[in-house]
């Protein structure tokens, strides 16, 4: 730059002695206009990281918007996807420098393009005011709190005597005054507009009220998303047109056909709540975000998420003559999500669906004996024994998390998700897998079977149809006249008598059977990979005292050790505890049930493996196998509870039937449940399922018999006649 100033010096110095010497005129234009040319190609040459250039690049607004990272996409253990993400249009305005009158303008003419193109609009004021006819949709209560919060009009209540100048500063208890207020007085449109037009204006002027000091600040409002890429060329080309309109592109979660059978794994996407925001607030989320709010998509966000990026974004304006563009290279790129592969075998997935679906309509509709008919929901859970793994997980009913996405833009949609959220009764929105806790009934005496062989109890009972027990008469529900004379423990699991367990339970003691409870994981945490795990409770001592507020009803009593014993009383678990149990039941080890199998980064490489874990229960050999036998029998003795099913059935199976009692039998029926472990001799999977209000464990074995169908690859079967089951219990 030195040189520059020097070599112009000298040029001028010599050119004014010229001038000088010849006082010629013209020799003096000739003059300035060269030394206008070599300033200019000194700035050129040697300015462009001076000053002078550094004033103009920073000349004008610098804006930028967020680049939305692509959520992960969630497979089942063969890839197969359920949960992915699309690329959706978005449309945005900025703020341009439009008064409100040209505001207003540009706005009536978007949103009548939008309207004539069936393209849906932003629409934050329908939920309190619509039009044809004007009116409010909420009570006068929160429509007066809405009008007041200091978050949108912060208009004062009535005075006692209201003087005639209230338009602008009081309440509007009026729909037509309202409207007018928002018409007129806040927005300042054209009075001649009809409703309908002047209301789709004020949709995106109140849109960008709610957001005021952002959108001043340079942030963009969304008022259109799922527009059509035609629309978006249209806009783009008439940006003359539309001032401050800005198209931009993000990813939206988008669930498979699949997710409907598998839904309560899966979860769904929603609007990040206030306590969430505050949680996560730090990790870098908006009160604008959508998290996982159930299943996978919550356990894993931290993982699915991603991270969001930043790009400038250029528009015209009305604010300056000349308009500065900024590179659309700067700004940092959004870092996709990782992907989550599942333990889920959709195939196994859809087949439980099937079959816990068919099984209650079955029951339903076929009352006999103590059936009311009014079986309506039920879970089943298949793992793997020597891993943990979830093969399938069901719980009925269900939900289709698309609706939670498509809700804005479906009224379908929106009708059926207001519906699964508050639907009290059926409460399609709980895994009953993992967040209900029910009686075990007789699928839990295997474990008094364990108690008293790792005991040293003698498990030859006799059956005399009726016992006294601590002044409470208990009766054999198949045999109450003669009872089944004298059983061992495999006869007494093959046929269930309840006779045979009160008094097993009550010579092996209460203490025992709650420890060997807890070995096997009963009202404990299974620790899976999924939110809203319920812990259930165990049948002891403490859990009375807590259950009863009268001391003298807080005593234990050998009566309530003969009912724990049987799986009743206290005894509440989850359907995944008791396929844990199961599991434990088949090889001595306690598995950690998990639906997820890997989560890997988009380039391949992977984040998390797969966290197998297990433990001994610290079980004898001699007493699984003892209780196997029994439970064998169960499915192949000519008295077993499951031989109906499972008798001719080409492997052989280790299970157990049970029916629990709800203590609302006299105006419902009983809950059904099964267990079962396959092979019996050399274990891969286990299965506990239950069918509320479904009467009778056996009547719901057909559910176990097509997952093991399906798993071993047994060919299509035929159609399951259910019968009466030989045992009632």
């Amino acid at each position: 730059m030195m040189e520059s100033r020097k070599m112009i010096s000298r040029f001028l110095k010599s050119s004014i002695n010229l001038l000088l010497e010849r006082n010629n005129v013209l020799s003096l234009f000739f003059i300035i206009f060269a030394a206008a040319i070599i300033l200019s190609t000194s700035i050129l040459q040697f300015g462009a990281s001076g000053d002078i250039l550094s004033e103009t690049m920073i000349t004008g607004d610098s804006r930028e918007q967020t680049v939305k990272a692509q959520r992960g996409d969630i497979y089942d253990r063969y890839g197969i996807p359920l949960a992915v993400t699309e690329n959706i249009n978005v449309i945005s305005l900025c703020e341009a420098g439009l008064d409100s009158d040209e505001l207003n303008s540009m706005l009536l003419d978007l949103t009548r393009y939008f309207e004539a193109n069936n393209i849906d609009f932003t629409d934050p004021l329908k939920d309190y005011i619509s039009v044809d006819p004007v009116k409010f949709n909420k009570s006068l209560e929160e429509i007066l709190f809405w009008q007041t919060n200091r978050n949108t009009f912060g208009l004062k209540n009535l005075p006692e005597a209201p003087s005639l100048y209230t338009d602008k500063i009081y309440v509007k208890t009026d729909p037509e005054e309202f409207f007018k207020y928002m018409k007129i007085t806040l927005f300042g449109i054209d009075e001649k507009l009809s409703d309908k037009d002047s209301y789709n204006i004020m949709r995106i002027r109140y849109a960008i009220y709610l957001e005021r000091w952002a959108f001043q600040n340079g942030k963009p409002v969304e008022i259109s998303r799922r527009v059509p890429d035609l629309s978006i060329h249209f806009i783009e080309e008439q940006n003359f047109r539309f001032t401050g309109v800005l198209s931009s592109s993000e990813y939206e979660r988008k669930y498979l056909p699949d997710a409907v059978y598998i839904s309560h794994i899966l979860g769904y996407m929603g609007a990040i709540s206030s306590s969430e925001f505050n949680e996560l607030k730090d990790s870098g989320y908006t009160m604008n975000d959508k998290v996982g709010k159930s299943g996978v998509e919550r356990f894993a966000e931290r993982y699915l998420r991603g991270v969001d990026g930043k790009t400038p974004y250029n528009i015209l304006t009305k604010r300056e003559d000349n308009e500065v563009f900024y590179p659309y290279d700067s700004g940092r790129s959004a870092v996709s999500g990782s992907d989550v592969k599942l333990t889920i075998d959709m195939d196994l997935q859809k087949t439980a669906y099937r079959a816990l679906q068919e099984n209650i309509e079955f029951i339903k509709s076929n009352p006999k004996d103590k059936n009311k008919g009014d079986a309506d929901s039920g879970a089943v859970v298949m793992l793997k024994v020597d891993t943990g793994e979830v093969l399938a997980m069901v719980s009925f009913p269900g939900f289709d998390p698309n609706d939670f996405i498509m809700a804005p833009y479906d009224k379908e949609s929106n009708n059926r998700m207001a519906e699964v959220l508050t639907n009290t009764k059926d409460k399609p929105m709980l895994n009953r897998a993992i967040m209900e806790i029910y009686a075990p009934g007789s699928t839990f005496k295997p474990i008094t079977a364990i108690s008293a062989l790792e005991e040293g109890v003698n498990t030859n009972q006799y059956c005399h149809g009726t016992e006294i027990i601590s002044e409470w008469r208990f009766k054999c529900l198949e045999y109450p006249s003669r009872g089944h004379g004298l059983l061992d423990l495999t006869r007494g699991l093959a046929t269930s008598c309840n006779i045979y367990f009160h008094k097993l339970g009550v010579e092996t003691g209460i203490n025992n059977i709650d420890k060997w409870m807890k070995a096997f994981g009963l009202g404990e945490y299974t620790g899976i990979d999924l939110p809203g795990e319920e812990r259930g409770h165990r049948s002891n001592r403490e859990t009375k005292k807590l259950m009863r507020q009268s001391v003298y009803d807080q005593l234990w009593l050998p009566a309530d050790t003969a009912q724990t014993a049987i799986g009743q009383f206290e005894n509440k678990y989850t359907i995944t505890q008791l396929a844990r149990y199961t599991a434990a039941l088949a090889t001595g080890e306690l598995v950690t049930p998990h639906v997820i199998k890997e989560i890997t980064r988009k380039d391949g490489s992977v984040l998390v493996s797969e966290n197998i874990n297990k433990s001994t229960v610290g079980v004898s050999d001699d007493t699984l196998l003892a209780v196997k036998e029994g439970m064998i029998a169960v499915s192949q003795d000519r008295q077993g509870t499951a031989r109906k099913v499972f008798g001719d059935f080409p492997i052989k199976i280790a299970c157990k039937t049970g029916t629990a009692e709800t203590g609302h039998e006299d105006r419902s029926s009983s809950n059904a449940l099964f267990i079962c472990y396959a092979p019996a001799d050399d274990p891969e999977v286990a299965i506990a399922q239950i069918v509320e209000k479904g009467v009778w464990g056996s009547n719901t074995m057909g559910i176990a018999r097509d997952l093991l169908i399906e798993y071993f690859g047994l060919g299509s079967d035929s159609e399951l006649e259910f019968e009466d089951p030989v045992s009632l219990y």
